[in-house]
């Protein structure tokens, strides 16, 4: 204590140097306008930029709850689409009530469910993706699941919370696609060579393509609805042992950051697999 007050005397000049000089602002600023409005133009601008960056900085803290909010406002935007809808065409039948239906009539075919990725690799020949939602969120095997960017891959596994998702970056995907241009319908397949490519097979030399012709889900998918992004044609490349292109496709979505998808459930999915799978057996 004894130091700190003989620190005090020796700088007392300069405190009351630094206390007159301070007063000295204050009446300046108080008494002159034309010192005053720069006053208060300064310190207008120095709060700005303090809070711009105290903003910017909730704002980044609040990047997860704002994505989460905004994966299930548009899961509730598209479980509204008229292409989840169809119209079944009968006289007469028996009506039971396990289906919704929408005001136009329509039966609903395909129900969106959103959730988070809590893991997801990109680095093998078999990736896969781990959902926070499983058994007990409505969650099951064969259900497609897409991103904002494009279509993502199929759950292949689940248990009561969680859920794994075979992604297009797998050597075992197959995919029916086809191009938005001419509707001509192909195979989607990933040769685990680089994972901003896919591959493209069965589309015929005669259809008519080029360099950054989109590509979507086909109606011969029984997973994904038709009409969704797949991505875009990359490359074009001929089979030089049949009359196919080899097309290099460019994903929509982006593998390398994924944080929240929808699954998509078809409910006509087992009344189609049953009815196909006897027409195998009468084969």
């Amino acid at each position: 204590m004894r130091n700190f007050f003989l620190l005090l005397r020796r700088i007392q000049v300069f405190l009351l140097f630094l206390v007159l000089q301070l007063v000295s602002l204050v009446l300046l600023v108080r008494y002159n306008k034309t010192h005053q409005a720069r006053y208060m133009e300064t310190a207008y601008e120095v709060t700005g930029r303090i809070n711009k960056q105290y903003n910017n900085a909730v704002s980044y803290l609040s990047l997860g709850e704002n994505n989460r909010r905004l994966a299930e406002e548009n899961n509730r935007l598209r479980n509204l689409l008229a292409e989840n809808f169809i119209s079944i065409d009968s006289s007469a039948r028996l009506v039971k009530d396990s289906l919704s239906i929408d005001s136009s009539g329509g039966t609903r075919k395909y129900l969106w469910r959103h959730a988070r990725v809590i893991n997801n690799s990109v680095n093998s020949q078999t990736n896969f993706i781990t959902l926070e939602r499983g058994r007990a969120q409505g969650i099951a095997p064969q259900m497609a699941v897409v991103s904002a960017g494009g279509i993502v891959g199929v759950v292949t596994d689940v248990s009561e919370n969680m859920a794994i998702v075979m992604s297009l970056l797998h050597k075992k995907n197959a995919t029916s696609v086809m191009l938005k241009k001419t509707g001509t319908s192909g195979i989607l397949e990933w040769d685990g060579a680089n994972a901003g490519l896919l591959q493209l097979r069965g589309i015929p030399k005669s259809t008519e393509l080029k360099v950054g012709d989109t590509v979507l889900t086909s109606n011969l998918s029984i997973n994904y609805p038709p009409g969704l992004m797949v991505g875009t044609i990359a490359r074009v490349e001929k089979e030089t042992d049949g009359n196919n292109y080899r097309l290099q496709i460019k994903p929509g979505t982006n593998f390398y950051s994924i944080d929240y998808v929808d699954v998509i459930e078809n409910l006509f999915l087992k009344e189609q697999q049953e009815i196909e799978q006897r027409i195998k057996k009468q084969q």
